[in-house]
């Protein structure tokens, strides 16, 4: 009988608080919100390069923006790809191009672009 009254309470505090039980219209306007966020990251990144279209280190920034958004691996590869094009010697965008080869199981690919990142910049994890 001790624990039977503050097991209760427990319980409606969670239920209460959200912990357990999300309404439907709090799980819509959260996913809404999470989109929302996503679109104006995007549009973020867009600017960059629109802004500085010879900034190679937009270019890569905007590539891991693509492999960290749902996996869009081809986009990200075009962006670090365009990057490499204007300073080849760019080591954070072999090492962003690397991890996103890896993220396709590409792996000698992805070593390869590693090794070039840390020819480029030693200052790297590789």
């Amino acid at each position: 009988m001790k624990l039977f009254l503050p097991l209760v309470i427990f319980f409606i505090l969670l239920f209460t608080c959200g912990c357990i039980s999300q309404s439907p219209m709090t799980a819509e306007k959260t996913s809404v919100q999470f989109a929302d966020k996503i679109n104006a990251s995007q549009s973020f990144f867009d600017q960059m390069v629109i802004t500085d279209p010879q900034n190679a280190t937009a270019w890569c920034i905007r590539g891991m923006y693509y492999n960290n958004a749902f996996g869009q691996y081809d986009k990200a590869l075009e962006n670090y790809n365009r990057g490499l094009e204007l300073n080849s010697k760019n080591g954070l965008c072999w090492y962003a191009k690397g991890t996103t080869l890896r993220n396709m199981k590409q792996f000698e690919e992805a070593e390869i672009c590693y090794e070039n990142a840390k020819k480029n910049d030693p200052t790297l994890p590789v």
